[in-house]
């Protein structure tokens, strides 16, 4: 691990009026860290605050900032404790299929096996709580998966999460976990043998700084990386509400499959899972019926993974609207209010967009990709 670029990118992430959407832009203006610090004080680029600009300044010259949100030598400390490594949207390494969506995260921390990333994933997820027969479903449906090339994603949490995960690592597939704290603490300490066992078959990735708490916020948070990292997601077992009823949600707006096991009515854990096969989600009885709808997607992360992360390629113009941009129509004018921006130069930087396969126009309204 290069403590140096490391530590550049605690830094950035410690800065106060930095947040990640600005970051982002930054990262796609530059292309890299090492870029960004480089660049010296030539003014902040479109859609970077006056506020962000002073910090990254400040934190250029002097090392620090006054104000950081976190104390950069302790978390490098953890890090580095751990054997960590941080990737940056747009430098290699970085998931290609995460890169894609809405609001990946600009910096990603993880613990064990980085190439394990770039292999196709299934999330797999669940209840806490669940029933016997879903452990042993999530462990079944999870070997079977690791059997046919698939890395098995979910969130470290007990029940159906770490049941897919052992079910994968048992069969000798590989595993991520993408954790609501810092990379350099297990949460929950019930499953500290099993991360060890992923950062041999696997790794523990977060978004999150080391040193970051287990926060309640932090957890709906992650679940947009679980599924932004998959292909698919599968819910084996959920009552309503849940958790994973938020990852399949944010699963369907990245455009990912939805899988769901069905129960009998009268199992009230499997309520979740009948919701989301009622609204349209691939009935599941046995992983052919994953790997089945899977073909296009896997063929689609290998085209990803070679080519350079689509954020990188963009102008900061054009990343501004391509987050505006969804899986809901919306219209130029509708950008041009909320992007602040003349009618001329949306127009351009959605042409753009459209010419890259990032945007589809569909009846003079706009749709992502």
């Amino acid at each position: 691990m290069d403590a140096a670029h490391t530590r550049l990118c605690l830094l950035l992430h410690s800065l106060p009026s930095l947040d990640n959407g600005q970051l982002r832009l930054l990262l796609s203006h530059y292309g890299s860290v090492s870029a960004l610090y480089e660049a010296g004080d030539t003014g902040p680029p479109p859609g970077i605050s006056a506020a962000a600009w002073h910090d990254i300044g400040l934190a250029r010259r002097r090392g620090k900032h006054p104000q950081a949100l976190g104390d950069v030598d302790r978390q490098l400390d953890a890090l580095l404790g751990v054997d960590g490594h941080v990737l940056a949207l747009g430098e290699p390494g970085y998931p290609g299929l995460l890169a894609t969506i809405h609001d990946p995260p600009p910096l990603l921390y993880l613990r064990g096996q980085p190439e394990v990333l770039r292999q196709p994933q299934l999330a797999i997820v669940g209840s806490r709580k669940a029933s016997p027969a879903g452990l042993r479903y999530a462990r079944f449906l999870a070997a079977a998966a690791a059997d046919a090339g698939l890395a098995v994603t979910s969130g470290l949490a007990l029940g159906i999460d770490g049941a897919a995960h052992e079910g994968a690592l048992q069969a000798g597939g590989g595993s991520v976990a993408v954790m609501a704290t810092g990379v350099d603490a297990i949460y929950p300490r019930r499953h500290r043998q099993l991360a060890l066992q992923l950062q041999q078959q696997g790794c523990l990735v977060s978004e999150f700084p080391p040193l970051t708490p287990p926060l309640p916020r932090h957890f709906p948070a992650r679940n947009r990386i679980i599924s932004g990292l998959s292909l698919g997601v599968l819910v084996v077992e959920a009552a309503l509400p849940s958790g994973s009823l938020i990852t399949a949600g944010t699963a369907l707006e990245q455009g990912r499959e939805v899988f769901a096991v069905p129960w009998f009515p009268e199992h009230r854990g499997g309520h979740g899972c009948l919701r989301l096969l009622r609204d349209g989600a691939v009935m599941v009885e046995s992983a052919q019926d994953i790997l089945a709808e899977l073909g296009s997607l896997h063929r689609l992360q290998g085209e990803l993974e070679l080519a350079s992360p689509a954020p990188a390629a963009l102008s900061p113009e054009q990343h501004q609207l391509l987050d505006m941009v969804g899986f809901e129509r919306v219209t130029v004018q509708e950008l041009v209010h909320c992007s602040g921006r003349p009618v001329a130069e949306v127009l351009a930087a959605l042409s753009a967009l459209e010419a890259a396969g990032h945007v589809s126009r569909r009846g003079g309204a706009y749709l992502r990709c």
